[in-house]
């Protein structure tokens, strides 16, 4: 009698403890199923990747969701193709926000440490990984250890002290692989970043080579933040180069970054010049990119029976959808006008289409 209601107390204890450990391995299983998923959407190669940030080499791009989250620990995937590593780092967590990061690295950059986990060390700090050395597909969890001294290192050649968002910052650090001669060397040229902006730097790669190379354009001297936003937008030397032999070579630097930002290069100018409109102002040029306006378009108005429009009312041409069947089709219904702007008004006006009156 007191040995069976011994047992039922022992297995009542055991119960809880059997029913959490079920739990516990469903909600891994769960994780685990996630992470599957989305290592299967996930791109398998930086040629068929859109980086957010940059297509680069080292193709880093980060989405975060609360905004500077703290990224120390979480869960990797990976794909190898030759020599290269494209690795994953993912966490989601109810009170301190989720992270969704891409990045490479060359094999040979990871150390393998014991049989179940392999190390990325660098000037940052270390990464560890725990499983199987990447393969074709592999995954496991991670946990990142910042490295005290270069910590120490920036205090003083930085702009911005400690901070709630300094692990954000110095985790981007990491990926873009800062290093002390890196930050030394922007010293030496007058520049001494926010903790942030070293950040936008190294994910964006602003090397030392590519400041000097600016140098020794019309844009030398430019600030931090251009300087991003020129890697940003991929505008390189034979870029500027470019676009000084096309006779833009005294815009500023802003309307460089709207060029580039609108796809603005030598082809686009040619395209429009064999069109007979290869002078415009870079004002106008802009315009005419970000409105998508190219030669084939111009065209197309030009076999109607109008005189050739100026650049302005072509664009407001496109802007308000105004195309070659739309003047054919005013010019069959009683509209004889020569002007592009006239059509433009018509359309303004609320004629904005003459089925209805189609002569037979």
């Amino acid at each position: 009698m007191n040995s069976n209601k011994s047992c039922n107390i022992s297995l009542g204890e055991k119960l809880p403890y059997k029913i959490n450990l079920i739990i516990q391995k469903m909600k891994t299983l769960f994780r685990l199923t996630i992470i599957a998923l989305l290592f299967l959407m996930v791109p398998k190669s930086a040629s068929a990747q859109q980086n957010k940030e940059r297509k680069k080499v080292t193709n880093i791009s980060i989405s975060d969701y609360w905004g500077g989250v703290e990224i120390q620990e979480g869960f990797w995937t990976a794909t190898k193709e030759k020599d290269i590593i494209y690795i994953q780092l993912m966490n989601s967590r109810k009170t301190q926000g989720s992270f969704f990061i891409n990045f490479s690295v060359n094999e040979n950059e990871l150390k393998k440490n014991g049989s179940s986990s392999f190390l990325l060390n660098r000037a940052v700090g270390q990464i560890n990984f725990k499983g199987q050395f990447p393969t074709n597909e592999s995954m496991g969890k991670f946990s990142f250890q910042q490295n005290d001294d270069f910590k120490r290192f920036l205090k003083g050649k930085v702009l911005t002290n400690v901070s709630e968002k300094e692990e954000y910052y110095l985790f981007k650090l990491f990926l873009g692989n800062v290093t002390k001669n890196y930050v030394n060397s922007l010293g030496q040229r007058d520049y001494k970043p926010t903790l942030k902006q070293l950040g936008k730097m190294a994910i964006h790669e602003v090397s030392i080579e590519y400041i000097d190379a600016l140098e020794k354009t019309n844009y030398k001297g430019l600030d931090v933040d251009m300087l991003v936003r020129f890697a940003i937008h991929d505008i390189t030397i034979d870029y500027l180069d470019e676009l000084k032999k096309a006779g833009y070579g005294d815009i500023d630097a802003q309307m460089v970054k709207r060029f580039a930002i609108h796809g603005v290069n030598m082809n686009y100018i040619n395209d429009l010049s064999s069109v007979g409109y290869g002078n415009l102002d870079a004002n106008m040029l802009k315009k005419f990119a970000a409105h998508k306006i190219g030669a084939t378009y111009i065209k197309s108005l030009l076999t109607t029976n109008i005189r050739k429009p100026d650049a302005n009312d072509i664009k407001k041409a496109k802007i308000h959808k105004i195309s070659a069947s739309y003047i054919n089709d005013a010019q069959r219904n009683g509209h004889d006008a020569k002007e592009l702007s006239y059509y433009v008004k018509l359309k303004v006006k609320g004629r904005h289409n003459f089925k209805s009156k189609l002569k037979s």
